[in-house]
């Protein structure tokens, strides 16, 4: 699918929309993985309990070694190229019939400050020594060196080999459980964001899909894939490879008759904290990026980080992507929605 964005006139978002479960299949797996920072997701907390246990301690530890929480190895998504609508079994098999070499690329080159950089991976996958050093010295500040440390210096043939286990294990253990009854809502949701695309521009659509990011023309993206999760839920996860931009994006599921609509639970959840209420008001006199915040603020980038993945989920802030920053604005009109939420709730 090919969308004009009309905010720069002289350049096409190529933006593509995947059903594929297997973007899903992922979200599930990295969602299992973290169990030290204090998200609140939609899936119940008991179903997530019972996964991680299904999946027992030896995959856990090779989800935790393979797919890091925060480590950017999600890369691994550009085997389905060129193949939208793909299932997961068929994604497992890409993932096995991809060479080593090409997978463990995939997997790290977003970790990468600078995608100049890339032959010092190339020369780290399989190396050792100042090989090594020099892939870690090239990462983005805010990766976990230690967990690439142990991915990178692993012997090629057993990375992927245990990769397709996870993989295979994972789908028949959990995700097989909850297939049938998932997989028809990605569906729905990504023929309903397909159908707003003929009306809509690249900009747009991903704004609308992901619920606040959007992409500058001067941002270093050649493409944008969108694909739908349950599991993820009310949160994006990001990831990119060979310069295409993936937003697994959250998709819209029905309130339950006379509870409140989720979104608006999260709207006072993110404001009841001190911290974030200082980052609104510091984004109301401008747009700021996350390590201006950090430092304004005093804390750390990763601190920053989860704050604003908790605001951007309440639809309190956009990331706006300018060259090779990603600054944070505020959203006016968030408040406004909230109030009128809050009184048809109320009076229904």
């Amino acid at each position: 699918m090919k969308v004009v964005d009309l905010t720069a006139p002289r350049r096409e978002l190529q933006v593509r929309i995947d059903p594929s479960p297997a973007y899903d299949f992922l979200a599930c797996l990295y969602l299992l993985g973290n169990e030290g920072e204090p998200l609140d997701f939609d899936v119940s907390p008991k179903w997530i309990a019972r996964a991680r246990t299904s999946l027992g301690a030896e995959l856990r530890g090779d989800l935790s070694l393979l797919v890091p929480w925060r480590s950017r190895t999600m890369g691994l998504v550009g085997v389905m190229e060129h193949t939208p609508g793909l299932s997961v079994r068929g994604f497992i098999r890409r993932v096995a019939a991809t060479p080593a070499d090409e997978l463990l690329e995939l997997m790290l080159a977003e970790t990468l400050a600078d995608r100049q950089a890339l032959p010092v991976l190339r020369a780290a996958i399989g190396g050792s020594g100042p090989r090594v050093e020099a892939f870690l010295a090239a990462i983005h500040t805010d990766v976990d060196r230690r967990a690439l440390r142990r991915l990178v210096t692993l012997p090629r043939a057993e990375v992927k080999a245990r990769l397709a286990r996870l993989f295979r294990e994972g789908y028949t253990r959990v995700y097989a459980q909850k297939e049938s009854e998932v997989v028809p809502m990605l569906e729905r949701d990504a023929a309903a964001l397909a159908r707003r695309a003929a009306a809509s521009s690249g900009s747009e659509l991903v704004e609308r899909a992901t619920g606040g990011f959007v992409i500058g023309p001067d941002a270093p993206v050649v493409g944008v894939v969108l694909a739908p999760t349950y599991f993820f839920r009310p949160y994006n996860l990001v990831t990119a490879y060979r310069g295409v931009r993936v937003f697994i994006y959250p998709i819209e599921t029905f309130a339950v008759e006379q509870a409140p609509p989720p979104e608006l639970v999260r709207f006072y959840k993110a404001l009841a904290d001190v911290t974030r209420l200082k980052i609104l008001r510091l984004l109301a006199s401008r747009d700021m990026y996350l390590q201006e915040l950090a430092k304004t603020l005093g804390v750390s980038h990763v601190t920053v980080l989860h704050h604003m993945t908790v605001l951007r989920a309440a639809h309190l802030v956009q990331v706006v992507e300018r060259e090779n920053l990603k600054y944070y604005r505020l959203r006016d009109d968030r408040a406004r929605e909230a109030a009128a939420q809050w009184l048809d709730f109320a009076h229904t």
